[in-house]
């Protein structure tokens, strides 16, 4: 079963996103900001990584530089979700983070389930 990293600290969102992914497959684990979600990747070792730009803590830009320094996570893919125009120019800057993909807030359920099967292939 392939594992998908949700980081943010919207409660309803995370929820929301667990119940509609692991409805499709997937094995789902959540994160509340990007230093929590740095310790998650070494107990879950996700396929995937979905996160919010703006969090509390460590943000999700954070996050991706620090996954990008540690081996094993270096080509994990990262779907950015914001709602942001911080993370916006963030995300289309001349030193890109190396994100999979940036969705912007709110985006269809369509287009997230697409971005992650194109990403990772189904759950099965």
């Amino acid at each position: 079963m392939k594992t998908i990293l949700v980081v943010d600290d919207e409660e309803d969102l995370v929820e929301a996103l667990t119940v509609m992914l692991a409805d499709e497959g997937y094995r789902v684990v959540s994160a509340r900001n990007g230093r929590d979600a740095l310790k998650r990747l070494h107990e879950e070792k996700p396929r995937l990584v979905l996160t919010d730009f703006v969090m509390p803590i460590a943000d999700g830009c954070e996050l991706v530089r620090g996954m990008r320094e540690i081996e094993e996570f270096r080509s994990t893919p990262v779907v950015m979700m914001s709602a942001s125009t911080t993370a916006c120019a963030v995300a289309g800057s001349s030193r890109p983070l190396e994100l999979a993909a940036f969705l912007p807030k709110p985006f269809r359920w369509e287009q997230l389930l697409e971005t992650v099967v194109g990403l990772i292939g189904s759950a099965s």
